[in-house]
């Protein structure tokens, strides 16, 4: 439904970036002004414009269709900021004009130097947000319970998306890094899948490279938002039988990967430490379903002893802070993934990410090891979040 919605702005947009793009390459020079140039640039335009559709309707062949989603998922990203771009180039020049009241002539040399500016400033910004987002980090934080007990090291991961825009080799690297980690317990926070578990690339392998991962504890995981089957269209999931979205091909994939699902579900470890892990509450809205409230899901721990929390998105921290949780274990946010995106996160999430202390509570939110929608992370980073527990008693 949103799709629809924004369909016609999409439109506009892209119709205004085109004839943005022509009016500043016809005043640099005479070639680009003419009938066969501004031809072939439409066309080619019009490709990378329409290749959000293309990929959502173009079923087969499968290498088509995973070329067609990779070009729309880098082309959204390249319009964000050619948006951006001209926005700033118009008020610039608005500004020029008003304040130095320059001529027809003048005002085209303008724009000819302040249009290049921008499209080569467009260009160095893509080209960063396509390597930064294969770019995998370490994060650390160190935190400190009460009660007794040995330190232990968690190591966070979330937002995998596996899909379109993932590789087997970036999958079999953040594990090595998990595991140079050396974790007592290895948490997954959602977002496993990115709706259409056709677009997995060699399941088997990412399968057999999660599987590696190794912990004192196990390796545990919940759902997010997107583990759910549903088409995509530019980013948003496309409606479907809620029958249809429950994927058993997903269940079976953690199972082959040795990752213990927890769905408002508890389990007690070794070291005492009570593991939650929360149903998705987009997740269960969209399969009809209902998740328990923290006081619900904490009422039969031992509230003598730590727990940790594993919830997609970083909601309810008072809450859960009240019923009794240690540590909240989220991802979601992505961090916002891409300027200015980052700079909305706050407004929204009181922790969009990195770690705080709500209460006697920890909230701690990775920014994610994959993307959504845009391959690029400008401003954010991929990261794997080390966590170290200490215990006061």
């Amino acid at each position: 439904m949103l799709a629809f919605i924004l369909a016609p702005f999409y439109v506009l947009v892209n119709l205004y970036i085109v004839h943005w793009v022509l009016r500043w390459t016809g005043c640099c020079h005479r070639l680009c002004g003419t009938r066969a140039f501004r031809v072939l640039f439409c066309v080619v335009y019009a490709f990378a414009a329409l290749s959000p559709l293309t990929g959502f309707a173009v079923q087969e062949p499968q290498w088509l269709r995973h070329a067609l989603k990779q070009v729309g998922s880098y082309w959204l990203g390249w319009m964000l900021y050619l948006v951006l771009a001209v926005l700033v180039v118009e008020g610039l020049l608005f500004a020029v004009r008003r304040i130095r009241k320059k001529d027809f002539q003048q005002m085209q040399r303008v724009r000819q130097v302040q249009g290049g500016v921008a499209l080569v400033l467009v260009c160095a910004v893509c080209l960063y947000g396509m390597a930064n987002a294969d770019r995998l980090r370490a994060t650390d934080y160190e935190i400190t319970l009460d009660g007794a007990g040995e330190d232990m090291t968690v190591a966070l991961l979330a937002d995998l998306h596996l899909g379109y825009s993932t590789e087997a080799a970036y999958i079999e690297q953040a594990v090595q890094a998990v595991n140079n980690m050396q974790a007592d317990l290895v948490v997954i926070a959602g977002d496993i899948f990115d709706n259409e578990y056709e677009a997995i690339p060699e399941p088997g392998r990412i399968a057999a490279a999660l599987a590696s991962l190794h912990s004192t504890y196990g390796v545990y995981a919940c759902w997010g938002n997107h583990d759910v089957s549903e088409p995509i269209l530019a980013g948003f999931t496309w409606d479907t039988a809620d029958a249809d979205k429950d994927d058993p091909r997903m269940e079976e994939f953690l199972r082959q990967a040795g990752i213990t699902l927890l769905a408002d579900e508890a389990v007690t470890l070794e070291n005492g430490v009570q593991l939650v892990g929360r149903k998705d509450p987009s997740r269960d809205k969209k399969l009809g379903e209902g998740r328990l409230s923290p006081e619900a899901l904490m009422e039969p721990l031992d509230p003598a002893r730590p727990v940790f929390v594993i919830d997609h998105q970083p909601k309810e921290l008072d809450e859960l802070a009240a019923a009794g949780a240690d540590l909240d274990l989220s991802g979601h946010t992505h961090d916002g993934q891409m300027f200015p995106g980052n700079l909305i996160m706050p407004l929204i999430w009181d922790n969009p990410c990195g770690c705080l202390q709500v209460g006697g509570m920890y909230s701690v939110v990775t920014s994610g090891l994959g993307v959504w929608g845009p391959d690029m992370r400008v401003g954010t980073k991929s990261e794997i979040v080390r966590i170290t527990v200490h215990f006061a008693g």
